[in-house]
């Protein structure tokens, strides 16, 4: 049954021991290094897709709302995730704009909860998911639910095929699909455009190196 999927191993590495480092890790040495898509063109897409009613699911450490030009506290934004250490870390980043807090699994239903939003961001989210298109579909159902009508779901996420042309990269991704931090090795652009497609309309993706930039919006 999908929704008893474990969905624990792609997020409970990050602790407060590893938060104060994934900035550098991932948007510093390996987006440029390994998945050859430049943290400047992650941090332009969410921008050009960002609105001032704007839910971040899977935060992180907040680091693209804490980069966006186009946030301040007269907005509303909502940090959802299902790990504490996440939210604590992200809303401290950006207390000034007096974010919200949810906590949820995203194997779950969480809409229900919440006041709708009109944009969505699932930043570097669907490749740590674990499970099939069945179960990346289940989650993009749950995320759509929660935005406005005409509201936009953008995102970025690591392909597996064809995957990076470095032998590096290579290596890692392989090592992170063993351990269970990413589960994208059959994550593909037209199997993404594919889910998307199940829930949005007026679908754009976009792909630089190993990375597909994608946005729709919800009819």
């Amino acid at each position: 049954m999908t929704a008893l999927i474990d969905t624990q191993s792609g997020h409970q590495i990050y602790t407060p021991m590893t938060l104060p480092a994934y900035d550098f890790i991932v948007h510093g040495l390996s987006n440029r290094w390994l998945w050859n898509c430049p943290t400047s063109k992650l941090r332009q897409w969410f921008d050009q897709h960002v609105s001032g009613n704007h839910l971040d699911v899977g935060v992180g450490t907040g680091y693209f709302l804490a980069h966006s030009a186009k946030l301040d506290s007269s907005g509303r934004v909502g940090l959802l995730d299902a790990n504490q250490n996440c939210l604590r870390a992200a809303a401290r980043r950006i207390a000034r704009l007096q974010p919200e807090m949810i906590e949820a699994n995203l194997a779950e239903p969480f809409a229900e909860r919440i006041e709708p939003f009109q944009s969505l961001s699932l930043m570097y989210v669907l490749h740590c998911l674990p499970g099939d298109l069945a179960f990346r579909r289940q989650v993009l159902k749950h995320c759509t639910a929660s935005l406005l009508p005409g509201g936009c779901l953008f995102g970025a996420t690591i392909l597996g095929y064809p995957g990076p042309t470095g032998w590096l990269g290579r290596s890692v991704m392989a090592s992170y699909n063993r351990k269970g931090i990413f589960g994208n090795a059959e994550d593909t652009k037209s199997s993404l455009e594919e889910v998307l497609a199940d829930f949005l309309e007026v679908i754009s993706i976009e792909q630089i190196g190993s990375v597909a930039l994608f946005a729709g919006i919800r009819a």
